[in-house]
């Protein structure tokens, strides 16, 4: 464990022991399945060491998960890409959306507005009512009756 400009970084080999792994080669075998993600986390040292961040230990971590539940490295890998693009894009909808899905009164300010929602609501709810008792009441109506291709078993054809 080093700091390299004010951050905690790892070595390959100490990843070894971290990870729970038995050798340098399953660590960079790891690191390879997900570099797209680890990008942003890798930093050169000396002799071109590898080095990974905090942030980057976690997704290594994370993946090490996947992989002891019974997924292959890339099955892990893919699950894992999943989840942190899934992250990005509900992140990014929820920042942009934020304004446009804020829940404005209808009839302007102060508690007009709510009241005109709160009606409109429980007309929709009236309606949804009564367009179940009518699909209901329709089901009850075609409860005894047979099925259309019922009547072709029936036949007796010679």
């Amino acid at each position: 464990m080093r700091t390299k400009g004010g951050e905690t970084v790892y070595t390959v080999r100490e990843l070894v022991s971290l990870l729970g792994v038995s050798t340098e080669n399953q660590v960079r075998n790891r690191i390879e399945a997900i570099r797209d993600l680890l990008l942003p986390h890798l930093r050169r040292g000396p002799n071109n060491q590898l080095l990974l961040t905090e942030e980057g230990l976690r997704l290594l971590r994370d993946l090490q998960a996947l992989c002891e539940t019974g997924h292959t490295l890339k099955e892990a890998a893919h699950i894992l890409r999943f989840r942190h693009e899934s992250a990005e894009k509900t992140f990014s909808a929820a920042s942009q959306e934020t304004e446009k899905n804020r829940v404005k009164p209808l009839g302007g300010e102060g508690e007009e507005g709510w009241q005109a929602l709160l009606l409109h609501l429980a007309q929709e709810v009236r309606d949804l009512a009564e367009r179940v008792r009518l699909l209901e009441a329709r089901l009850q109506a075609h409860a005894g009756q047979k099925a259309w291709w019922e009547r072709w078993r029936d036949l007796k054809i010679a």
